[in-house]
């Protein structure tokens, strides 16, 4: 029989075995990706063929603009599009099947000018279809001055980016690109509102306004204008933009939590005044082109319930839902209370006489002599005698 040494001498050799086969390689960490904080830096470029400029880059809602442009241009390089709330998202092209895949937009002529030149026969080289003394009139598409408008990372607004707004979703959202109508943008971040520049043409000179202001007013819904979109503005505008370039079409919205004034959320409007309308003639309450969207608290602070977003859904932003809620049952106490009243009131003043003589007549009414029955038309009837009386003989007699 084995000893005892000789069994700890075999477990000790199977430990020694098992810890030898549990080895493995030695994993190093993968280094951690590390952003930097650091300001771009200002850089020069020359503009105008002469002019010298220092272009200083400014970062919003983690977008540089005015960033200095690469050496070489990068086909695949990434572009900012927006969100429906106006919320930036970086957008990489890539090639797939020898085809582009989010490419760049392509803003058509829409930042094109376009001119009409004549030519005569002699300018187009005597062509062989054309009579001498006829005239050729061409278009001609020139692209508009982009020194500035370059250095927006940003898409621009064209028509092609508006949207359907409304009820009825039949109505355009011109100037606006973003945001959507009816969004939630929420406190104390960024989001980009967009406008297409050459909506605003004065009218008689057609000329398009170099400088436009942002308006911002509440906007309060009644229940009885639920989803008729009707403007009501509160109190006067709560807040102005300075005059602003045009030609940007872009202004970065960072939601101030003292907007709302202690309530979730609010339903703001935002309006567009050019400057070719003066202050006195421009009223945001009554502006065409103005555009609705909600500020609210964000998720951390204010966590919006199931009912309060189908009211949202449903176009109620206020408490007066609450109020009709509680007045259809008060409605209804109110009644029968009055009815109550009136009938103890009236009591001794009732006579349902004629009534009760009414009813007894249709459930006892005539229906005709049997004679004329069919029924009972073949069987004679006599008429009515007495009928004899049986009188009970005693057995005793």
């Amino acid at each position: 029989m084995p000893t005892s040494k000789s069994l700890l001498l075999l477990l000790l050799v199977l430990s020694t075995s098992h810890f030898a086969n549990a080895w493995r390689d030695v994993v190093m960490p993968r280094p951690k990706d590390t952003t930097t904080t650091e300001a771009p830096k200002p850089w020069v470029r020359t503009i105008y063929d002469s002019a010298k400029e220092i272009v200083t880059p400014t970062v919003i809602a983690g977008i540089t603009f005015s960033a200095e442009p690469d050496k070489e241009s990068d086909p695949l390089k990434p572009w900012v599009s927006l969100k429906k709330d106006g919320s930036p998202v970086t957008i990489k092209p890539e090639i797939k099947n020898g085809r582009t895949k989010n490419a760049y937009p392509s803003y058509s002529t829409y930042f094109q000018n376009v001119y009409t030149t004549s030519l005569t026969y002699e300018d187009l080289g005597k062509p062989q279809n054309m009579d001498p003394d006829d005239i050729f009139e061409k278009e001609i598409f020139v692209d508009d001055d982009d020194t500035y408008t370059s250095l927006n990372p940003v898409m621009r607004c064209t028509p092609l980016s508006y949207f359907q707004k409304g009820p009825a979703k039949n109505i355009l959202s011109e100037p606006f690109c973003s945001p959507r109508e009816k969004t939630n943008l929420k406190v104390d971040d960024t989001y980009f509102i967009t406008w297409y520049t050459k909506f605003f043409t004065h009218p008689v000179t057609e000329q398009i306004a170099e400088k436009v202001r942002l308006h911002f007013t509440y906007v309060k819904e009644d229940a009885r204008d639920k989803n008729l979109h009707k403007r009501n503005p509160e109190k006067a505008t709560f807040f102005i933009t300075e005059w602003l370039n045009n030609v940007d079409g872009i202004f970065p919205l960072e939601v101030q939590e003292a907007w709302l004034q202690g309530q979730a959320y609010r339903a703001i409007l935002v309006t567009i005044q050019p400057d070719y309308i003066n202050d006195d003639e421009f009223l945001p309450s009554t502006a065409d082109n103005g555009l609705e969207f909600i500020i609210k608290l964000g998720s951390k602070v204010f966590k919006t319930t199931k009912e309060q977003l189908a009211l949202q859904d449903a176009g109620i932003y206020n408490d007066s839902i609450y109020y009709i809620i509680l007045a259809i049952p008060m409605c209804v106490v109110v009644t029968f209370v009055g009815m109550y009243f009136f009938l103890y009131l009236t009591k001794g003043n009732r006579d349902f006489s004629d009534i009760k003589s009414s009813v007894l007549k249709s459930r006892h009414r005539v229906i005709g002599r049997i004679k004329d029955i069919k029924k009972f038309r073949g069987i004679k009837n006599h008429k009515y005698e007495e009928l004899p009386q049986f009188k009970k003989v005693s057995k005793q007699n």
